[in-house]
């Protein structure tokens, strides 16, 4: 719905993404399609500036936490459907979670396994649909650069017309006005000119004086 660089707390910038209607329930592709879009800021990172920063880190944390729920809690991967965690459970691996667990440490490897996997392929995803649209990522890099704030009606303009209508109107009307106080200007500082000259004193010239002796 909306995608902005203007910081928001500790977030240099964010995405609003909201699905088309309310379900109740989330299909396993939708799910990720959630991971590939939570994982499009570090791909963005590396096919750009080959480079990794802190940016990513609250959106690989919402992707990890998806994918471990898919494995653990909705039977969504190769282990089958099994539950290995309910609605009160921890969700990444940790302290607590390593002394309660109700499975084999094998179990645990292979469910650490089946989410290094879903994310793996996830992430080729994303880095596949950047590349393959590279044109239209720096189209909406330059543009956010330019505005800061994209909409969904935006981006749509972008995708079909290469450019923001809006925005290029409203330049073509700044870049209009600017021209028009440029010449204003010009007009009055010509005007100004031209009044001084209709002001200023004619310069009367001394008669020369003769110098030579008359012979009377």
């Amino acid at each position: 719905q909306k995608v902005t660089i203007i910081p928001r707390g500790l977030a240099g910038g964010y995405n609003l993404m909201l699905p088309k209607e309310e379900r109740m329930l989330s299909t396993r592709n939708e799910l990720l399609a959630h991971i590939t879009s939570f994982l499009g800021g570090r791909v963005a990172e590396e096919i750009c500036l080959s480079e990794m920063s802190t940016g990513a880190s609250n959106d690989i944390e919402r992707a990890t936490k998806i994918a471990r729920e898919m494995v653990m809690s909705y039977g969504m991967s190769s282990l089958g459907p099994i539950q290995y965690e309910t609605s009160g459970g921890h969700t990444f691996l940790g302290r607590d979670y390593m002394t309660e667990k109700k499975f084999s440490d094998q179990v645990a490897l292979e469910i650490d396994q089946e989410v290094r996997k879903i994310i793996n392929e996830c992430y080729e995803q994303g880095k596949n649909i950047l590349e393959e649209n590279r044109t239209l990522l720096d189209l909406i890099a330059k543009h956010l650069i330019e505005v800061e704030t994209l909409t969904r009606e935006d981006i749509d303009d972008l995708l079909k017309t290469g450019q923001l209508t809006w925005w290029e109107k409203k330049k073509a009307k700044m870049a209009k006005e600017e021209q028009e106080l440029k010449e204003r200007l010009l007009e009055e500082e010509k005007e100004q000119l031209e009044e001084n000259e209709k002001h200023e004193e004619p310069v009367v010239q001394d008669e020369p004086k003769d110098d030579t002796n008359e012979t009377r």
